[in-house]
């Protein structure tokens, strides 16, 4: 309790004792007083805020977590080593029985026609113009018969027309841009210009395109023309016979 209030009580209690107040004035104003200093007491008082302590991890727990991770981590490590080292192990197999397919040493029924594929398949990877090299020097051969030739030659004329097709027809239309332009030059209205369709014969050093469009004449009125273009296997125009 504090001097002050204790010093009021005692005051109180002097005036009780020489009659100047009574007994019942004298509790209440101690009650007062006792109310003010309870009052004064809870306003000052801090709330207290218990924060629980973090707990201590269990040293045993730690040890097996970090055991248990570092083993998944290993069995990871060992999983993907076993793979590559299947992989590399396979294709050291395959390299090995490709070398003896392309070798000369004798060779069962299925390992002839295994050696069969494997060359058509190395031969099919090859650049249009090395394949083509190929077969000119097969042909170059005495002991060829007639069929043997003519089979080396429809198959170097084949390689020949799909690497023209590739680079000089549309996938788009089925044109050819080279030819369109040389025609476009020579229309009156150029703006007028619409393709119809082109064809392709290959001969055997050249292909001739023949194709047919559509242009305005000089009168203005919408005609169909046609113009034949005669290029060589690489795609070069060489001629063209325009019919308007």
């Amino acid at each position: 309790m504090a001097e002050k209030e204790l010093s009021d009580i005692v005051k109180l209690g002097e005036l009780r004792d020489k009659g100047i107040i009574t007994q019942q004035e004298f509790d209440v104003k101690k009650k007062q007083v006792l109310d003010s200093i309870n009052f004064s007491n809870n306003q000052n008082i801090t709330p207290t805020t218990f924060q629980n302590s973090p707990k201590k991890a269990n040293g045993c727990v730690i040890v097996i977590a970090v055991l248990g991770g570092t083993f998944i981590l290993f069995m990871i490590i060992v999983f993907f080593v076993m793979i590559f080292s299947t992989n590399d192990g396979k294709k050291t197999t395959e390299n090995k029985y490709e070398i003896f397919l392309s070798s000369n040493e004798p060779k069962n029924q299925q390992q002839k026609i295994d050696s069969a594929k494997l060359a058509n398949k190395k031969f099919n990877n090859l650049p249009d113009a090395e394949k083509i090299s190929i077969l000119n020097k097969e042909l170059e051969q005495k002991n060829l018969t007639k069929v043997q030739r003519k089979e080396i030659e429809i198959e170097i004329k084949g390689i020949k027309e799909l690497a023209f097709a590739k680079k000089n027809i549309s996938a788009w239309d089925g044109s050819n841009p080279k030819l369109e332009r040389a025609v476009k030059k020579s229309m009156n209205d150029p703006d007028s210009y619409e393709h119809v369709q082109t064809t392709f014969s290959y001969k055997k050093d050249k292909v001739i395109a023949t194709m047919i469009y559509r242009g305005n004449n000089a009168f203005g009125a919408k005609v169909l023309g046609k113009a034949l273009g005669t290029f060589d296997y690489d795609g070069n125009l060489l001629n063209i016979e325009a019919e308007n």
